[in-house]
């Protein structure tokens, strides 16, 4: 608070009152605004953005504490899920784009995939490389994932194949599996850790006995064009499949027959499946802009395609608890999803500056985070369930929160408003949005000037903060006691000078 503190100081009343900044500061600064009606209990969505480069795959650690992540810059990262600040430095190993990671079921480890046809395995606690690359594959990897016990690793590559190592001494188990006549797009290890699924271009899905390596049987058929999605229910007896031929598949993953009929409903290619935890339901994502929900039982749609994005869904993801739906798309925002009655909660979650590739809940369910080819990760906070409304941060270069004084002059009220990226004040639009009147005022109900900006100013001489807290409502505010202008330093309770 040494540096403008009196810009800091005035923000304090609009923290939410179970924040830490609130409760550490509020009782020493009294002659403040005080919000009498409309003030938040929490931080609202947006928590944390986080820099890097194109990122393709995110997933949190088992305890939620940390996040690991690729990149198209052959890194990986790894960052503090409540700081959002990296762990050391990018893990460097890879020479060629990273495109899947995935931690160890006890967090110990973390394994990457990538472009240069290897597997890397890190030490998630010192972020060094454990051993040199596994080399086996001979085309990019596509797609890593750990067993259930930790023990083993499977990878998906576009050689066609699925290869298996020992996760301790990073010794590839036999051969190669051949069985996919094409790239493998997903590999997933069964909840037991008996048996895993593949995916692939060939339009199949291949299962594996885990421990012998063995073919289990003959390639499932059903699809009729490219597998890109494949997932195993929490129980592991069902295997759902999502394709390029529009369609869901489910199979019987002990008999491997095909549990009735492709599921239809989507009018694109599906790109994402995923089972809810209690395995009743499935959500699937894809290039018609929608999620569709589906009854594993009977099969059937639940309600109608979930409508909320403009482009593609990439990536779909339920919460822990089975009660929301994270999803993530083209058109660079993530939707959170009511998976129960399938309403979308709030608007959608807008930062990103390009494409959303992946989204992961936190084992707690109360944070997504989101990877992007915008360079970014951000973290968001799920508003907990007696929220009525999704409140957000947004991160714009430049913004103005307008206010709108009432009749009485000791109170005002926090008009809510649509959050824009536009960062010039000579447009109509941002102009009408902080509520520029004739001449570029601002104006009071009672017609008073409030504040200027310069229609010839292109940056206005403003302290245009960062981060911009939208009020999803109106918020009454008491300004009765509020010190200003010259007096602002009398806001502290004693009296002193903010900073001494």
């Amino acid at each position: 608070m040494e540096s403008t503190p009196h810009l800091y100081i005035s923000a304090l009343p609009f923290s939410p009152v179970q924040s830490i900044i609130y409760k550490e500061f509020s009782l020493k600064y009294l002659n403040l605004a005080h919000i009498v009606d409309g003030g938040e209990p929490c931080w609202p969505n947006l928590q944390l953005t986080i820099g890097g480069y194109l990122f393709t795959s995110v997933t949190f650690s088992a305890d939620g504490k940390r996040i690991a992540s690729g990149s198209w810059d052959n890194t990986i990262c790894l960052w503090d899920a409540e700081t959002g600040l990296q762990l050391g430095s990018p893990l460097t190993g890879h020479t060629e784009r990273v495109t899947s990671v995935a931690f160890s079921p006890d967090g110990k480890r973390i394994a990457s995939g990538s472009h240069d046809s290897t597997i890397c395995l890190w030490d998630a606690e010192t972020g060094l490389q454990l051993g040199s690359p596994l080399t086996g594959h001979t085309e990019p990897v596509t797609s890593v994932a750990f067993s259930p016990d930790g023990k083993r690793i499977a990878s998906g590559s576009d050689d066609s194949t699925i290869c298996l190592w020992d996760a301790e001494t990073g010794l590839q188990l036999g051969s190669p599996l051949t069985g996919h006549t094409e790239p493998v797009t997903s590999v997933a290890f069964s909840p037991d850790g008996k048996r895993i699924a593949s995916g692939s271009y060939d339009k199949t899905i291949c299962l594996w006995d885990a421990e012998t390596g063995l073919q289990l049987g003959s390639p499932l058929t059903g699809h009729t064009d490219w597998v890109t999605s494949v997932a195993f229910s929490p129980d592991g007896k069902r295997i759902a499949s999502g394709s390029d031929d529009k369609t869901i598949c489910l199979w019987d993953a002990e008999t491997q027959l095909q549990l009735g009929s492709p599921l239809t409903g989507h009018t694109d290619w599906v790109t994402s499946v995923a089972f809810s935890p209690d395995g009743k339901r499935i959500a699937s994502g894809s290039h018609d802009n929608t999620i569709c929900l589906w009854d594993a039982e009977t099969q059937l749609q639940l309600g109608s395609p979930l409508i909320g994005h403009t482009e593609a869904v990439t990536s779909v993801a339920f919460s822990p608890d089975g009660k929301r739906i994270a999803s993530g798309s083209h058109d660079n925002t993530i939707c959170l999803w009511d998976a129960e009655i399938g309403l979308q909660i709030g608007s959608p979650l807008t930062g990103h500056a390009e494409s959303v590739t992946s989204v992961a809940f936190s084992p707690s369910g109360k944070r997504v985070v989101s990877g992007s080819y915008d360079n970014t990760i951000h973290m968001w906070d799920c508003p907990p369930d007696d929220v009525g409304s999704l409140f957000s941060y947004h991160i714009p270069t430049q913004a103005l929160l307008p206010l709108c004084y009432s009749p009485n002059p000791s109170h005002a009220l926090l008009d809510s408003n649509v959050y824009t990226h536009i960062t010039d004040f000579n447009t109509q639009h941002i102009r009408a949005l902080v509520g520029l009147q004739s001449g570029g005022w601002i104006e009071s109900p009672e017609g008073h000037l409030l504040l200027w900006v310069p229609s010839y100013m292109p940056s206005p001489s403003l302290y245009l903060p960062s981060i911009l807290f939208v009020m999803g409502k109106h918020t009454k505010l008491d300004l009765s006691k509020m010190v200003h202008g010259s007096q602002w330093v009398k806001c502290n309770y004693l009296q002193d000078v903010v900073g001494r």
